[in-house]
């Protein structure tokens, strides 16, 4: 006679040779700074699957692979295993409402692994625009506020106006040293 089995992927009932329901979904992940790629290869080193959207930056003149969703990764577990997940070292939570974690759809997943592979590779200099407002973070002008001007035509490098003793100076500075302010 057929007899009722319980599976650790998820619940899986059957007679005579179960089926298998699955329980699995993509869970975001919500990490702390530029952990994302250190939890990711944990999970994956657990069995874990994961997805990391990450797009190809150029900065300082090499290309570098940055992660998409700053601070966020997806994993497709099953929800009863989230308890072998939560304490990941670079994890600060799964992504969840009411204290239960929020599945994202296949769809979603689907959508963002299409969108990210048609974006390419991104420069900085096309993230700002003259008139932008950023912060310079490295170098002579560190912790300086300043109006982004224009891209020049050297590598990686822009024109920026500083408030120095009352008025606007144009400095040249490295693009990847400008952090844009909203």
């Amino acid at each position: 006679m057929g007899r009722l089995r319980w599976r650790s992927a998820g619940v899986a009932l059957g007679f005579n040779g179960a089926t298998e329901i699955n329980m699995e979904h993509w869970y975001a992940l919500y990490t702390k700074p530029h952990k994302e790629h250190h939890v990711s290869s944990i999970l994956e080193s657990k069995g874990f699957k994961t997805y990391l959207p990450t797009i190809q930056v150029r900065k300082n003149g090499k290309r570098k692979p940055e992660p998409f969703f700053s601070c966020y990764l997806f994993v497709r577990l099953d929800p009863y295993a989230a308890s072998s997940v939560r304490w990941t070292p670079g994890l600060r939570r799964i992504v969840g409402f009411g204290g239960e974690p929020a599945a994202v759809p296949d769809d979603a997943i689907s959508l963002i692994q299409r969108r990210v592979a048609e974006m390419g590779e991104l420069d900085y200099l096309s993230r700002f625009k003259s008139g932008d407002r950023v912060a310079i973070k490295a170098g002579p002008l560190k912790y300086f506020e300043a109006v982004f001007d224009r891209a020049l035509s050297s590598r990686d490098r822009a024109m920026v106006l500083v408030d120095l003793l009352g008025r606007l100076t144009r400095c040249e500075v490295d693009v990847g040293c400008l952090k844009k302010l909203h």
